[in-house]
């Protein structure tokens, strides 16, 4: 399946090798310490509460 927003591109087409998505998406020039920073800052492990809350609603769908 081939996806498009317009009839006149498909995401395909669209190339990004030279492009540095993190200075597109948030302004971040990714040559600086900022962007490292930043990443830091983000949790990957959820916060215990947060999961017990979460398990709690899928036990309440189901």
């Amino acid at each position: 399946m081939v996806l498009t927003s317009t009839p006149l591109i498909s995401y395909s087409k669209i190339r990004v090798e030279d492009t540095d998505l993190y200075e597109d998406a948030w302004g971040f020039n990714a040559e600086f310490y900022d962007v490292i920073q930043t990443l830091r800052q983000i949790k990957t492990i959820p916060r215990k509460k947060l999961t017990e809350k979460l398990i709690e609603r899928i036990r309440r769908e189901n």
